[in-house]
């Protein structure tokens, strides 16, 4: 009889060590992947917040072209005064940009809290005001060149024109062409199509012809911080009543227009005799009505700041930022380091700065 032999195994586990081993060596990578995922969001967080600033800077600065360029702007001739129709006088509407707001100076203004009030201790830098007046608003006319002849009392605007009306304190429309600018007064008619003025055309216009309603509005933008604690571009506008010289309506209109604008510097770009349209200097104020220098273009900087305190970065940018070679801060002429000049109240923020200069359609 055969006799089986049967081998007896021992199956042996992990010891300790090997135990301590994988779970160092798993900890290690664990801790690595999860350094990676941290970076991860923080840097996609930082992107985010640096797009957000850059959409900002974008918009501000669109916003803000689009109004300089209608400055004091009268059609093809804004070098021209406009003459009044009837009496045939020229009408002196005022200057297109304004070298005080509220009575102070537009230049180097303290930034204030939201409802106007002084920032306690005034630790940022001094920003500037932006205050500028449009004097006509574009009409549509029915035709695309339209036809202007001297002795014609009727001006047909297109069906989705808005149209003035007589009774209205915007009674008034200015027809401009390259030989220069008149101001008609229309005749009540209850905001109907063709428009009636109570003068005849005094001449033939010739194209392009541009019509306009005269109606006055004063725009200012300012920086401010808001009641949330952080910085905003404010704007506030003003469509005057011609009869009262007051605000019509509601009064000023005041909006905060977008957040993360820090600073705003504005250098006016001035053309000196002999005119040419290019500017022989740039100065920090608007040169005073009646003077013969005219403003052909605005330089704007903007001081971005991105809109959220982030615990996780530490200390501000730590980068020169020149806003203008006049402005002071802490006494001291030169730039500003939100990191070395204001690390306390800046940390962890990020800057950027955007400069742009605009030419003046006046």
């Amino acid at each position: 009889m055969d006799t089986a032999i049967m081998i007896q195994k021992h199956s042996q586990g992990f010891t300790l060590t090997e135990i301590m081993v994988a779970l160092v060596i798993s900890s290690i990578l664990m801790a690595g992947v999860l350094t990676i995922m941290s970076s991860s969001k923080r840097t996609y967080a930082l992107q985010s917040e640096l797009s957000d600033l850059q959409e900002n800077a974008r918009f501000v600065m669109e916003e803000l072209a689009r109004d300089i360029r209608i400055a004091g702007y009268k059609g093809c001739r804004s070098d021209l005064l406009p003459i009044d129709a009837q009496t045939l006088l020229p009408i002196n509407l005022g200057p297109p940009f304004n070298a005080t707001l509220n009575g102070t100076s537009v230049n180097n203004r303290d930034i204030t809290e939201e409802n106007g009030a002084p920032i306690s201790g005034d630790p940022f830098p001094k920003s500037d005001a932006l205050v500028m007046s449009a004097f006509f608003e574009p009409l549509q006319a029915a035709d695309a060149t339209p036809q202007f002849n001297s002795d014609d009392t009727e001006i047909t605007l297109h069906p989705r024109s808005i149209v003035p009306d007589g009774s209205d304190f915007r009674d008034e429309v200015v027809v401009s062409d390259c030989g220069g600018t008149a101001v008609y007064k229309v005749v009540s008619s209850n905001g109907t199509n063709p428009i009636t003025i109570t003068f005849p055309l005094l001449r033939d216009y010739l194209q392009p012809v541009s019509i306009f309603i005269v109606g006055r509005r004063a725009i200012a933008y300012e920086v401010r911080r808001t009641t949330e604690g952080e910085f905003a571009l404010f704007q506030f506008r003003c469509v005057y009543n011609k009869d009262t010289g007051n605000c019509a309506g509601d009064g000023t209109q005041e909006a905060r227009l977008v957040e993360g604008v820090e600073n705003l510097q504005v250098r006016y770009g001035i053309d000196t005799a002999p005119r040419d349209g290019i500017p022989n200097q740039y100065s920090a104020t608007p040169p005073a009505f009646g003077v013969t220098d005219k403003v052909v273009s605005v330089r704007i900087s903007l001081l971005m700041r991105t809109n959220n305190k982030r615990g996780d970065l530490d200390g501000a940018t730590d980068k020169d930022f020149h806003l203008s070679p006049d402005l002071t801060y802490d006494s001291a002429a030169g730039p500003y380091n939100p990191q070395q000049d204001n690390s306390t109240l800046e940390s962890g923020y990020r800057h950027r700065m955007f400069t742009s200069t605009i030419k003046v359609r006046n």
